[in-house]
């Protein structure tokens, strides 16, 4: 298994480049558009063919981007000088993580655009948990790292909001001496953030337990600060401040295009792995607005969630509403188009 840590320290180091900037044609789809490609197959043992997981995830793309062929489609998101981070679920793992099959075909599909396996860079917030997700083999090709074995958080770039959180290990300004203050109404940005130029974000679908639903906006803001936990939490689980923060141009606003992984979503005990509440839904979902995604993940979440005997998250979620306020997408059901695409069971 061959992790690149040392080309992290060089990226880091390197004077940033800034991708050219990608000019959406006017056929795009609009905002409110989602696509679905449902896994064309029968789902034997739990487990997804990764041939059919990329043919389901370049008909997503070719979809999103209005072209009929792979390399044309990402080259509408992506440059090939630009350095490109996948940003993937990996705290459900080995359960409910993003499924290496569907990094893999972002990944090779960037490729097919002319982005260098050297310039591509899959990440989530720990190591342990990118270990246990299987991402071992994309280590031979790509490079995969973590926030927490590649310096943390920038002692730089921070985010502050009008609330205060405890700060705990890990945390970059937790001062373990007795008479330090441990609260912070401001958060760092992991450095990754820093060594990428655009991101294709690839969150798996899965409750949560302080935001609900971990998807377009949960998994770009929460995953990738520190002192997160002040940010979602009962009773507000983050509204409005998971939205005015994925507005941040150096976290949403460098979101080209996100991947929803409902192959097998997870509808309780979410973040973690809790297996009994899993649901062979074989479903992949990609848009450019994540605010959508969002509201259909939460939909597709409740109704698993009613057949298991348990309570709807959509009462207590606000901050679709809020983040539609913003500009940032479609929260209302009725202005959602949802397309499928591919082949269907």
């Amino acid at each position: 298994m061959k992790f690149l840590f040392l080309l992290v320290s060089l990226l880091a180091a390197a004077t940033p480049i800034r991708g050219e900037e990608v000019v959406l044609p006017p056929s795009l789809p609009p905002m409110g558009t989602v696509f679905l490609a449902e896994y064309p197959r029968e789902i034997r043992g739990g487990k997804f063919e990764a041939s059919a997981v990329r043919s389901m995830v370049d008909s997503l793309v070719m979809a999103a981007a209005g072209r009929d062929n792979i390399g044309d489609a990402w080259r509408v998101f992506v440059r090939p000088k630009d350095r490109v981070g996948l940003k993937v679920s990996a705290s459900g793992a080995p359960v409910s993580s993003t499924h290496p099959a569907v990094v893999a075909a972002v990944a090779e599909g960037l490729v097919a655009a002319g982005v260098a396996p050297s310039r591509i860079m899959i990440w989530d917030r720990e190591w342990d948990d990118i270990k246990r997700a299987g991402y071992g083999t994309l280590g031979q090709r790509f490079t995969v790292v973590a926030t927490d074995r590649v310096g943390g958080y920038d002692p730089k770039q921070t985010v502050t909001a009008a609330v205060m959180g405890k700060l705990i290990i890990g945390d970059r300004d937790f001062d373990p001496s007795p008479s330090a203050s441990q609260t912070a109404s401001k958060s760092h940005l992991s450095v990754v953030l820093g060594m990428v130029d655009k991101v294709v974000h690839l969150p798996a679908l899965t409750d949560h337990l302080s935001s609900g639903v971990n998807g377009a906006l949960s998994g770009m803001v929460l995953d990738n600060l520190d002192n997160w936990r002040r940010l979602a939490r009962p009773p507000h689980f983050g509204d409005p401040f998971l939205p005015e923060i994925y507005a941040d141009e150096r976290i949403g606003g460098k979101v080209v295009l996100t991947i929803l992984d409902a192959l097998r979503p997870q509808y309780g005990g979410g973040p973690f792995p809790e297996p009994q509440y899993t649901a062979q839904y074989g479903g992949i979902y990609a848009s450019r607005d994540p605010v959508a995604l969002d509201a259909l993940g939460l939909e597709l979440l409740d109704r698993f969630r009613g057949k298991g005997g348990l309570p709807p998250l959509g009462k207590d979620i606000h901050w679709t509403t809020s983040a539609e306020a913003l500009g940032l997408g479609t929260a209302a059901r009725e202005r959602i188009r949802l397309l499928r695409v591919g082949p269907r069971l």
